[in-house]
């Protein structure tokens, strides 16, 4: 297959190109690939990340200047030597044009080669750039440069996280959770055991990931792109070995804070790593309105804080029990999907794997809603229908509706608000108040804005 790269148009250059390159790669290696060359088509650094040096590395004044002249340099770098490899792919897409390669690998390789060559030099800009701010550092600089390089490639990388954990950021919950200066003490000597430890077990999952560029390019010519099942269970290796970090380490700072702070910072972190576990149920937040309502006598109040704290009691047993059936069940979900499109080609059927996390979530909705029932009991329908999300737990003939009335022109040609004719409420036949005349009217009148009326209700 042949593609014309236009020289003046780099997306749809790099359209072609990647169209082509993963043409010819298994449809569930493809995505960690993709991730690994589209960073060859933007900057590792950009001008945003300035102020993350500026206050990392406490640069003065003078070194702000200085390092942002830096970055320029870099970005002009970047671009010159990207706009020199899009200008070697069009010469390479005209000779392809002409020469009518007969082999996929004839056609591949020109193409791989001037990839590889930009990779690597992008990355000699990249490592460039961080070698030349280390230059200018003076005494306490050098010393916080160790920690910043971890925060920097932190930042970064941590959204290649694929299991539910493994994308968790400690620091950013501490700085969320607002931990008073002696509380962050405490917990300092962790939060440094816990950056250095998953320094290391990121960057040997992104190598797994991003592989070596020759030995892929190289595997793609001579097409060999099947994913091993002993480098998918590295890969697989690396990223529990992240998750469990963080987990780890949510319960090691939690435990080391007061009981306030520890809980805020425990279900901080957990429900950012498995926001599906620890989302808020609708249980939980219309016991917790019910719970905050000041017109309600103390009496309810204390019945209904009572039941909620029931309710969170069973609630935390199950999310317990999902969270370690999601920390079972991921990994090999994550493994089945790798190896899904391998087994396809050799003619196989994939192994399905069963969800055992659906029946837990079952049960958390029976739960929510047995929990929802004794709340209602506890209330009258008035006071529960005024709770926000209520009306989908009401049977529908207990619901309230208010409907404004639609005028309605009479014989007179004069706007009426009883939606119909005196004639027709006689007979019974007006849909709006004044309708069926044999049904019975709520007790306090007729008003259509009359709360208690069967007004737009089920019949």
């Amino acid at each position: 297959m042949i593609y014309k790269i236009c020289k003046n148009r780099p997306k749809t250059l790099l359209f072609a190109l990647l169209t082509m390159f993963f043409a010819v790669l298994p449809t569930n290696q493809t995505f960690a690939q993709f991730e690994y060359m589209a960073e060859a088509m933007q900057p590792e650094y950009m001008v945003r990340d300035l102020v993350t040096f500026a206050e990392g590395l406490n640069l003065d004044d003078t070194q702000e200047v200085i390092v942002e002249a830096m970055f320029d340099s870099y970005e002009d770098d970047f671009e010159s030597g990207w706009a020199a490899t899009q200008e070697r792919l069009n010469t390479i897409a005209e000779d392809i044009k002409k020469n009518n390669p007969t082999s996929q690998k004839e056609t591949l390789e020109p193409v791989l080669n001037a990839l590889s060559d930009w990779l690597i030099e992008k990355r000699q800009l990249d490592d460039g750039l961080l070698e030349n701010v280390q230059v200018i550092l003076v005494g306490h600089q050098r010393e916080l440069w160790p920690g910043f390089s971890r925060r920097l490639y932190r930042e970064k990388h941590m959204r290649r996280g694929r299991l539910s954990g493994e994308s968790v950021d400690l620091f950013q919950i501490v700085r969320d959770t607002d931990l008073s200066p002696a509380a962050e003490s405490r917990i300092s000597d962790y939060l440094e055991e816990y950056a250095f430890t998953l320094d290391g077990a990121m960057r040997n999952r992104d190598a797994i990931l991003r592989g070596n560029p020759k030995k892929l390019f190289d595997n793609i010519l001579s097409d060999n792109t099947h994913q091993s099942p002993e480098r998918v269970d590295k890969e697989i290796h690396a990223r529990i070995e992240i998750r469990d970090l963080n987990d780890r380490y949510i319960e090691i700072i939690s435990g080391n804070l007061v009981s306030t702070d520890g809980e805020n910072f425990r279900t901080r972190a957990l429900k950012r790593g498995y926001s599906r576990i620890y989302r808020r149920t609708p249980a939980q937040r219309i016991l917790r309105q019910a719970a905050e309502n000041e017109n309600y006598d103390e009496g309810l109040k204390v019945q209904i804080i009572q039941l909620e704290a029931s309710y969170l009691q069973e609630l935390g047993i199950l999310n317990f029990n999902l969270l370690e059936l999601t920390r079972n069940y991921e990994p090999k979900r994550h493994r089945s999907r790798l190896l899904a499109g391998q087994v396809r080609k050799s003619g196989g059927t994939p192994q399905k794997i069963e969800d055992p996390t659906r029946v837990l979530y079952k049960d958390r909705e029976t739960l929510g809603k047995r929990y929802i029932e004794m709340l209602q009991a506890l209330l009258t329908p008035e006071q529960f229908l005024e709770l926000d999300g209520s009306r989908r737990w009401a049977p529908q003939d207990k619901q309230i509706y208010e409907r404004p009335q639609s005028p309605v022109t009479g014989k007179d040609g004069a706007l009426s608000l009883t939606g119909g004719s005196t004639e027709e409420k006689g007979k019974g036949k007006s849909k709006g108040v004044g309708g069926n005349s044999s049904r019975r009217q709520p007790k306090g009148g007729t008003s259509a804005t009359k709360k208690g009326s069967n007004l737009g209700g089920p019949r």
